[in-house]
Parts: C-alpha cells; structure tokens; sequence
C-alpha cells in the first residue's frame, strides 16, 4: 500500500499529530502552573514592578536569535542523521553548533558584567524598581546566555522526528519556573528577584532536554568533541545567514511590544500587555509546537513540489482556523482570567485581548510557510519580508503607544504580520517552491521520494 506523496507516513503523522495533542493534555497542568507563577509574582510584586518583571523574564521571547541561526540549522541538520542514507557531515553541523554557541553564552555572560558594573541596566530596560535591579537582572541574563547551547537539545528532538519528546520537555519549564518561584517567595527576597525564576525553569528544562536529545540521537559526548578534519569547511547551514535574519526579525517585530510600552507609555499598560501576553503564549505554544513538527517533513520533501504546496495550503488553512477559535476564547475569558490572576491588581479590557487573537491568527497562518521555506533563496526571500514586518510593526507602536497604549502596539504588531507576512505568503509560497531545483533536495528522502529514486524491479 503506498502512501499519497502530499499525505504523511505512518511515522511522519505519530510525530506531527502526537506533539499538539501531548501539548493539549498537558495545556491544563502547565497553564495551571504557568497562572500560578504569574500570581505569586504578581502579588510579590505588585502590578508596576510586574511588568518590568515580565519584561526581563521573556528575554528569550525578545532576542531568540541570539543563537544565529544556528538552532534552525540543527534541526535540519537532525533530520539528516538517520535514515537509508544518512548525511555523514550533518553531526558535526551539531557539534559546531554547540561549540559556537556556547562562545556566544560567554560572550552575553560578559556584556552583562559590563552592563552592571556600570549600572546601566535601568538605561536599556526602561526604568528601574530599586538597586537590586542591577544584580537580579544580571543573574536573569546570565541564565538567558546559557538558555542557547541547552536549546540545542529541543532542537535535535524535532529533528529526529521526537516531538513529542520536545514537547514533553518545554512543557516541564513551567513547573521548574515554578519550583524556583516558590524558593524565592519562602526567602522573602525582592520582587525584581523573580526575573530569575522563568528563566532558571528553561535553563533546567533544556538542560534535561539536551541529555536526552543526546542520547536518543546517538550523538552521546561526542556532540562536543572536536569536528572532523575533513568536514571543517562544512558550514552550519548554507543560508543560516538569512535565517538568522529571520529569526532576528519576527521577535524584533511582534515581541518588542514590551520595550515600546516600557519606554513610552506607563508601567500599567505594560502591567496589563504582560498579563494578556501569557494567556496569548499558552495558545500560541500548541500551534507552534505543531507547526515545528512539519520542519524535518518538508525538509524530506524538497523534491516533491506539487505535493509540498499541497500540504502548506492545507496547514495555512487548518492553522488559521484553529488560531480563530483560540482568538475568541481570549476574547470571551481574558479580562476575567486578568482579573482573577491579578487578584483585581490588573485590569485589561476585552479589546486588548481580541488585539492579541487577531495578532494570533495572524502568526498561525504564518506559521507554515515559515517552517516551509528554509532553503537559501527561500530563507532569503523570508528575510527581507521579515524586515519589512518589523520596521512596519515598530515604527506603528511608537507612534500609537503614548495614546492607544497595550491594545494599540499589539493591533500594530498584528496589521504588520498580515501586510508583511501572510499576503505575501499567499501570494509567493507556491512559486518559490516551484523554483526548486533537484539539488536541494536532502539525502534523507521521504518515502515516497525514496520509492522514486529506487523502483521496484519487480514492476519492470
């Protein structure tokens, strides 16, 4: 029985379809953790200090191409590593991901000493909540610059097809973030001190990430040994550069919400921003790990162009669907779930949480093309686009946040993903594709690839 080559395999649809329903039965226990959290910090902290919390503790969310491009290259260097034939070089594609990476932690680890030598960090933030702010944001930035050689872990999951294992592991941050949290409430420390308890969860949560990426895909120790003699001229991935790009676009874009309102409008509406933000996290982080599912996939079927459109259309659809129904919800439940987190401290109105539904499906519908076009003239097509959503999402924010605050940054952040992002999506994705030539196409085949390059003699 073969398998239509724009339909999934049997392993291919176990790893795309089991990750979104492990996040969806687990959304409850980590939303009930992550709410948790926010209350505990939001009561220790009060609503102003709250924001300048939130601000610093989604760093990651700000600055995820602090790692180059490099996680984008692991991944599908990952995809290469098993399989019929295999890609000799793609384990060290890993291996000098790691090495680079853990260079740029010491490097973040070194500006921030600078950074609070000088007492500088109200400056770059925005404003300051007291002088402990020099130490505990310094601590929280650290932790971040060694969030990027252990995100490599989740990285080399999705490659080897174990989303689900992915999943299963971000979805563990939550409760290490909590754990941290707790240990801070019981040593009654500052409120600035609780910038440190999302980021220690992640850095825990990869760091168990990594050990078991490592194993299951027999990389072992030998992810950090030296890279061979004759692959060193192999590079991390040919186009990492527009990747890196991108991914310094997208956040610079659609994350930089909180700076703008830090910066210009009042440290209530970055209260209130903050608080609808994580409501906005826990939809999108079903959609996205699903969506990162189809990475690897796409990647095996670079040489099967009709079938690959196929599929995109049908995800671009289905994700913008799902995204719409979660973008109601938001806007039914979010300002009594605010009211009911902040114990009355945070009030947001049902406008800002539709903003943020809007800026969802927006995001969604994105989402494949994104996971989609990773070939060089493909990530650089992404690029320039990329920089025209972020020039367009910032430029719009400054100008409305002094009036319209929260709800006008993020209604600005939506109107640029869909100008910049989605139409052109639409309109470009299928010929890009189009333009393939057979090269691109991976060793590590997908099965109906592999049924093409190798006939059946039995059928003459």
């Amino acid at each position: 029985m073969t398998v239509a080559r724009d339909r999934l395999a049997p392993q291919e649809r176990r790893a795309s379809l089991a990750a979104p329903v492990y996040r969806l039965a687990g959304t409850p226990i980590t939303v009930a953790l992550g709410l948790l959290n926010t209350a505990i910090v939001v009561r220790e902290t009060g609503a102003a200090v709250f924001g300048l919390v939130a601000l610093v503790a989604t760093v990651t969310l700000l600055f995820p191409f602090a790692d180059l491009g490099i996680g984008a290259s692991v991944i599908t260097a990952s995809a290469r590593l098993r399989g019929p034939n295999p890609d000799s070089a793609a384990a060290d594609v890993v291996r000098r991901g790691f090495r680079v990476l853990l260079g740029v932690a010491g490097a973040v680890v070194v500006v921030a000493i600078v950074i609070m030598s000088i007492d500088g960090w109200a400056t770059v933030i925005g404003f300051s909540s007291g002088p402990q702010d020099r130490w505990a944001v310094t601590v929280a930035a650290c932790l971040f610059g060694l969030t990027l050689p252990a995100g490599l872990g989740v990285r080399i999951l999705v490659g080897i097809d174990r989303n689900p294992l992915a999943t299963v592991v971000l979805m563990s941050c939550p409760a290490f973030a909590l754990g941290l949290t707790l240990l801070l409430f019981s040593a009654r420390v500052d409120g600035i001190w609780y910038v440190t308890s999302s980021l220690g969860g992640l850095l825990a949560g990869q760091v168990l990430g990594c050990v078991l990426a490592l194993r299951l895909s027999g990389l072992g120790s030998s992810a950090f040994s030296p890279v061979r003699g004759d692959s060193t001229g192999t590079p991390l991935l040919a186009g990492s550069l527009w990747l890196f790009v991108v991914g310094m676009g997208l956040p610079i874009g659609l994350q930089t919400g909180r700076v703008i309102l830090a910066h210009l409008s009042t440290p209530e509406q970055l209260a209130d921003y903050s608080l609808v933000a994580q409501m906005y996290a826990a939809c999108w982080s079903v959609l996205s790990a699903a969506g990162l599912a189809y990475w690897p996939i796409f990647v095996r079927r670079r040489a099967e162009t009709a079938e690959t459109i196929a599929m995109w259309r049908r995800l671009t659809a289905s994700f913008g669907a799902l995204a719409a129904l979660a973008a109601a919800a938001m806007w039914l439940l979010g300002p009594w779930a605010a009211e009911v987190l902040s114990g009355g401290e945070i009030e947001v109105t049902a406008w800002l949480a539709l903003a943020f539904g809007a800026l969802l499906v927006g995001q969604a519908m994105h989402l494949p093309a994104t996971v989609l076009l990773t070939l060089p003239a493909e990530a650089r097509w992404q690029a320039i686009w990329t920089i025209v959503m972020a020039v367009a999402s910032i430029g719009l924010g400054c100008a409305v946040a002094p009036g319209y605050g929260a709800v006008g940054v993020v209604v600005a952040a939506a109107l640029a993903i869909v100008v910049a992002q989605v139409v052109p999506a639409l309109i470009w994705v299928p010929e890009l594709v189009r333009r393939r030539r057979p090269s691109d196409e991976v060793r590590v085949s997908s099965p109906a690839a592999q049924r093409r390059s190798h006939p059946d003699p039995r059928r003459g």
